[in-house]
């Protein structure tokens, strides 16, 4: 009777196995089809058309030869609204990070205007009183400028609340940056 027993289970394992592996062939034929049921064939749905169109004109004789096809251009849609920072008269820009972390005050800036050089002065004021200063390089990015960045030992500078200042310079232009941070 147990051996009866034990050929019913790995005859029920085996169906159970059998099962699931048709579930789960099941399973990848719907997500494969379902994938690739939209997909693009890779032919262009405008070059389709432009045969279609002169397989039936060839088919009625065409009567007016001179016959052309006009494609509606889109409208050119403009990416940036407003005016262009690199025309304008002084750099700007803004703090995008001031915090302390591990021990460290951690600076980021970001300039509006595209620079390839220039210079980047912090001024850290804690009541009206100059208690850091630094100057670093800017850095062009892709459409924009940076400064290096300013990492400074937070036990240096004490705790409070302290003034920002960012002075930028590059060549013809300045600007200045300013924010506040509590250390």
């Amino acid at each position: 009777m147990a051996q009866k027993r034990k050929r019913n289970k790995k005859w029920i394992y085996w169906l159970l196995m059998l099962v699931l592996l048709i579930a789960a062939a099941v399973v990848v034929y719907l997500v494969w089809n379902s994938y690739f049921k939209d997909k693009d064939d890779g032919r262009d749905v405008r070059d389709e058309k432009v045969v279609q169109i002169e397989s039936e004109d060839s088919d009625d004789k065409k009567e007016d030869e001179g016959e052309t096809i006009d494609w509606a251009e889109k409208e050119k849609v403009e990416q940036y609204d407003g005016d262009n920072p690199n025309d304008a008269l002084e750099l700007s820009g803004a703090i995008t990070f001031a915090q302390v972390v591990d021990g460290k005050l951690m600076i980021r800036i970001n300039i509006d205007q595209y620079l390839n050089n220039g210079s980047c002065k912090l001024i850290i004021k804690r009541n009206n009183a100059e208690i850091y200063s630094d100057t670093v390089n800017i850095i062009d990015n892709a459409s924009t400028a940076t400064c290096e960045g300013f990492d400074i030992d937070a036990n240096d500078l004490g705790a409070g609340e302290a003034e920002l200042m960012i002075e930028l310079d590059s060549g013809s232009k300045k600007g200045m940056i300013s924010g506040v941070v509590n250390i």
